[in-house]
């Protein structure tokens, strides 16, 4: 079944390519961020299926997939009906993480977006994370010495909010069934809708995200009652030229499950 979804090339690439529908674009007929995070969902899960490492096999071992973060940069948004072609390979463990690299493209071979995730593999019994090698292993990663698709990655730390003093907008979110995965918690595509949605519709209007960093902190479920919390350096930030923002998710008690610095554009400046 997988393998109508993607192909799988000698270097160990897996080849996809995704159709912009219409709902999943926003007023201006631009694809929604949370497209491309789905495409990035998509690939990586269809790309570890292929390698015999799905979800539903990763179960009968004893063991799950998460995201634990997401580092995307965005160049342009595809329009309704666009095909964006897309590569993805694993890269060596870094810790106790399994990271993967996700480009998409459009019919010109014009890059769109890159993405650098981590993920890392659970013991679904414990939830402790396992030593990734010998996933990396099965995996089948490109060769080492391969300029187009290097196996080496270094990912900066995640920027913190120590500098974001100035809380621009919160808002109460509680998860509801739709929200929740295979894994039974909420799925990574919701903790950036809950964000996004948390912004006045005049920014959205006027700006579009060209880099974010989401860091997954702590899984959540259907009972948890959440906070949903956009920070600035200054109040002013939603008039900046290029406004930057950090997003936190908190639960109740103050936890916070989610994590993210995103930088913004002006709409025109990813027109093409």
């Amino acid at each position: 079944m997988y393998n109508e979804l993607a192909t799988i090339d000698e270097r160990g690439v897996s080849h996809s390519r995704y159709t912009t529908y219409l709902f999943e674009t926003d007023r201006y007929e631009r694809a929604r961020l949370a497209f491309y995070f789905s495409i990035i969902q998509e690939a990586a899960g269809v790309h570890a299926a292929l390698r015999g490492l799905s979800l539903t096999d990763l179960r009968s071992e004893g063991v799950t997939w998460v995201i634990t973060r997401n580092r995307v940069k965005v160049h342009r948004y595809v329009r309704w009906g666009e095909v964006v072609y897309v590569k993805t390979w694993a890269t060596q463990p870094v810790r106790l993480h399994m990271p993967r690299i996700i480009e998409g493209y459009d019919k010109e071979g014009v890059l769109l977006f890159r993405s650098t995730t981590l993920w890392a593999i659970l013991d679904k019994e414990s939830g402790k994370p396992q030593r990734p090698q010998v996933y990396s292993d099965r995996m089948v990663l490109p060769a080492p010495d391969d300029p187009d698709y290097p196996i080496t990655i270094t990912m900066p730390k995640p920027i913190n909010g120590d500098e974001a003093v100035v809380l621009l907008a919160s808002s109460d979110v509680t998860p509801t069934y739709d929200d929740t995965d295979r894994n039974h918690h909420v799925n990574n595509l919701s903790y950036l809708n809950w964000a996004l949605g948390a912004l006045p519709s005049e920014l959205r209007d006027q700006y579009n995200i060209t880099t974010i960093d989401a860091s997954y902190l702590k899984q959540t479920f259907l009972t948890d009652e959440l906070s949903v919390q956009t920070w600035g350096a200054t109040a002013e930030m939603m008039e900046e030229d290029e406004p930057s923002f950090f997003h936190r998710i908190v639960r109740k008690d103050g936890e916070a499950v989610w994590e993210a610095h995103s930088k913004w554009k002006k709409r025109e400046e990813f027109r093409a």
